[in-house]
């Protein structure tokens, strides 16, 4: 503080002025803000918002003017308290759904700043310096770039490394988000600050560390690094070189840690101790030691492993593998094939995939399960082989055509006399849609998208979102899934929790299905997607359109009839309701 006082008082060139934001918000005028309104008791004084977290106090400003993606947050802040946690600086909140990124103290880790996320879906704990003196301003900046990496800067330098999250970048409309200050989000319980702010800017691009400096020096509490120097005695001036020096060779060793080969970090290990038979199942009544060994119910090859009982945990592990892979061993290749054969067909030739004991169905073909079985084991357990084997074979390619004659002796076709009609699973009707409109986003592997807004009030709340972005545009296994904001489309159509084993999936048939495919929003936008892109290839011409959306859609072009009454449709209603009705049909739904 008295170095501060010192160097105010120092002659020197005036800070040249930082970059132009798209808003500013200064706090001058007590009775009338620039650009918003004040809330819970939020009072202006001496050119300073103050905030009381008790109260609730922020400030919202007015919607922002442009489309946000790429851009900059920054604040001037004192904290007076540095054991408070949660309490933003400076927060971007989308108004439709509350994501928002922010400048966040304490949330997280003790006394450090983080760049706060909804359902911190863009945070990450950073390595930095925690704040040990209050009371005094404060910039801080958060920078989010198109390589979706995100950087904190502390008074004009990097406050920790940047780092890339596993969630896009996110997108704020124009007119449907507005900037808060003293606040993370609405309806979070512990999202208020305590303490001041002197002002708050809002980017509409990432600035680079020298801009970010220029801002840090241009601000309104900044002062040139010579006027300081100047002001310090030569006990402070030693210190500040001591700094220096260890800052340096601190680097130094990180460049050469960075450097250095990879290092795995690996658990150690105690060996298993014998194990009991315990009599009536209680831990405490064992009974004679056991030695490990297969299933006594398959005599080939045999259960015994020929292992002692205190065997080490490597041998046991390498002889059970040897047992389950042993050629002779029917079970393991039986239960393999029979599951592909059930997501083929929607019904393995044993109906019961995780049962092939006696609780269990009975195969509906043994002969063609033992066969299948031998081929994967004579192939060198290729799985590929058996698909290929499976779809080429004449029971696969069979139409689905009713025949009342073989429906009156097997009415579900559990003997293949047709090929059993089969509705796509929930996922695969989300990305089939998506494939169809060419929305799909095929990138592979990494996070999952977040299909969820949440709301922190004591607990944590899940709001499921339809956002039209292409990263939520992937495939639905790469969906993160929360029990309490379930995707109603998939929901409709009998998608199980991830946390339930589901050896064979429900199938049911509700009106809810029905009013799904016609109102979703999700389903709509795919729709209105295909009608778009039909439209393009066809050059404008609707009757080309109509082909072009079938052929999408249904894999085949419309036979006369159809043509004739979607043509009518789209000129009625638009292609768009027809896109509409071919996403809504049977033939889109099922594999026939």
């Amino acid at each position: 503080g008295a170095v501060r006082a010192a160097a105010r008082t120092t002659d020197g060139p005036a800070p040249p002025p930082g970059p132009v934001p798209l808003v500013r918000w200064t706090f001058d005028d007590a009775s009338a803000p620039l650009g918003g309104r004040l809330h819970g008791g939020a009072t202006i004084v001496d050119g300073r918002l103050r905030l009381e977290k008790a109260k609730g106090a922020h400030f919202e400003s007015d919607p922002i003017p442009e489309t946000i993606r790429e851009k900059t947050l920054e604040a001037w802040v004192v904290l007076p308290d540095l054991d408070q946690g949660g309490g933003a600086a400076i927060s971007i909140e989308s108004t439709p759904d509350r994501d928002f990124d922010a400048i966040v103290f304490g949330e997280r880790q003790p006394r450090k700043w983080i760049a706060g996320s909804g359902g911190f879906a863009r945070t990450q704990d950073l390595d930095a310096a925690a704040e040990t003196v209050a009371s005094h301003p404060i910039h801080m900046a958060a920078v989010y770039r198109a390589d979706n990496s995100i950087t904190l800067y502390r008074d004009g330098v990097r406050y920790a490394a940047a780092y890339v999250p596993g969630a896009g970048l996110r997108t704020f409309e124009r007119g449907a988000a507005t900037v808060l200050v003293g606040l993370r989000h609405h309806g979070a319980g512990n999202g208020f600050l305590e303490g001041e702010v002197l002002q708050a800017a809002l980017h509409d691009r990432p600035l680079s560390d020298d801009e970010v400096a220029e801002a840090f020096r241009a601000g309104p509490e900044a002062l040139p690094r010579a006027a300081i120097l100047a002001a310090l005695d030569d006990d402070q001036r030693a210190r500040l070189d001591a700094a220096a020096a260890r800052l340096g060779r601190l680097a130094r060793e990180a460049e050469a840690d960075a450097a250095a080969p990879e290092v795995s970090y690996v658990g150690v290990r105690a060996e298993p101790p014998p194990t009991a038979l315990l009599k009536r199942g209680d831990p405490g009544s064992p009974g004679p030691i056991l030695a490990p060994a297969g299933l006594s119910a398959i005599t080939a090859p045999a259960a015994d492993l020929g292992l002692a009982p205190d065997a080490p945990e490597a041998e046991r592990r390498r002889r059970f593998a040897a047992w389950i892979a042993d050629p002779a061993n029917p079970l393991p290749a039986r239960v393999m094939v029979n599951r592909l054969w059930q997501y083929h067909f929607g019904r393995g030739i044993v109906a019961t995939p995780s049962d092939f004991g006696l609780n269990g169905a009975r195969p509906t073909h043994p002969e063609l399960l033992d066969w299948l079985a031998l081929e994967l084991v004579r192939g060198g357990w290729r799985l590929k082989a058996v698909h290929r084997r499976i779809v080429l074979s004449a029971t696969y390619r069979q139409a689905s055509e009713h025949d009342a004659a073989a429906a009156a002796q097997d009415a579900d076709a559990t003997l293949l006399w047709r090929y059993p009609p089969r509705r796509l699973e929930a996922e695969v009707v989300r990305d089939a849609m998506l494939a169809a409109s060419g929305e799909l986003n095929p990138a592979m592997g990494g996070p999952s998208f977040r299909p969820f807004t949440t709301t922190t009030f004591s607990a944590t709340f899940y709001q499921p979102v339809d956002r039209d972005e292409p990263e939520y545009n992937r495939r639905t296994v790469y969906r993160m899934n929360v029990n309490s904001g379930k995707e109603p489309l998939l929901e409709a159509f009998d998608c199980p929790s991830p946390a339930v084993k589901t050896p064979v999936r429900g199938e049911t048939i509700t009106p809810l299905q029905a009013l799904s495919l016609m109102n979703n929003s999700f389903v709509r936008r795919q729709a209105a997607r295909l009608a778009r892109r039909s439209l393009e290839a066809a050059g404008g011409d609707t009757a080309r359109a109509v082909d072009a959306a079938w052929v999408r859609a249904l894999g085949r072009p419309p036979d006369a009839d159809e043509r004739s009454l979607a043509i009518a449709a789209a000129g009625e209603r638009g292609l768009e309701s027809v896109c509409w009705a071919l996403l809504n049909t049977s033939e889109f739904l099922y594999v026939r």
